[in-house]
This record gives structure tokens, C-alpha cells and sequence, in this order.
């Protein structure tokens, strides 16, 4: 979990726990090269949803690879954290405390550049699934 949940983070540390999985603080983690190759799956909160592309933003808060690190990344967006398109994201990149770093994805990477072969999630996860709430979560 990255510490962009916020105080989420405790409600859905308590709801992974109980459903029987390992749970672990990804700024606890990741200096640890080891630990951060055996996750199965990040959570991460987001700045940002852009509707017209299906993109999620991360930010500093997510740690710099907290998104990219496991073969799959669940997001979790709040729905009024949700804009129509780029140009509105770029207009309010200065207001969402991004910090030094503001990363868009939209879902797993895809290449052809290897003998016209698509390979899915070279960089980063393979899979990437989005839990929209219409509301804010707190503990």
C-alpha cells in the first residue's frame, strides 16, 4: 500500500488482512530489492483520473516506482479526482501536489519493437485494474 491512500490506507490494509493476504507499507519496502520483486500486486491512490484517455496520474506520494514495481497495480480513484481530458490536467498539474514527479498511465505497456511481436507490460504491470468510489473513503 502507498502512502498516497492517505487514510484509506487503514480501511483497506483491514480489508486485504482480512480476506487472508500479506499486506506491506510500499515506503517500508522499497529499498529492499528483494521484497519489492515478490509483490504480487500494489495499491495505490492516484491525483488524478483522465477520462478521455483512461489514464491514471500517480505522483511522489505513490513512491517513484509504487505503481510500476508489481505485475499488477490496483488504483483507487476517487471520483471527483476524475477530469475530462489532458489539457484540464495540465491547467491543474500545479494544484494536485504532485511534487517532483507526475507519472500518467494508461494501462499495461505494449511494444511491437521485437520482431513485430506485441509484448504486454514490458515495463511495468501487466495488469491494472481502477476501483472508482463515488465518494471519499476515511477510516
Amino acid at each position: 500500500l502507498t502512502a498516497d491512500l492517505g487514510d484509506a490506507r487503514s480501511v483497506i490494509r483491514q480489508a486485504l488482512t482480512g480476506a487472508g493476504f500479506e499486506v506491506a507499507d510500499y515506503e517500508l519496502i522499497a529499498g529492499d530489492r528483494k521484497a519489492v520483486r515478490m509483490l504480487d500486486a500494489t495499491v495505490t491512490g492516484c491525483l488524478a483520473g483522465v477520462a478521455a484517455t483512461g489514464s491514471i496520474v500517480t505522483g511522489g506520494a505513490a513512491g517513484r516506482a509504487g505503481a510500476l514495481v508489481a505485475p499488477t497495480h490496483i488504483c483507487v480513484v476517487e471520483a471527483r479526482r476524475i477530469v475530462d481530458g489532458l489539457a484540464t490536467l495540465m491547467r491543474l498539474a500545479p494544484r494536485l501536489g504532485a511534487g517532483s514527479m507526475m507519472a500518467l498511465q494508461t494501462g499495461p505497456s505494449r511494444t511491437a519493437d521485437i520482431e513485430k511481436t506485441l509484448i504486454i507490460g514490458v515495463h511495468g504491470p501487466k495488469r491494472v485494474h481502477i476501483v472508482l468510489l463515488d465518494g471519499v473513503l476515511a477510516p
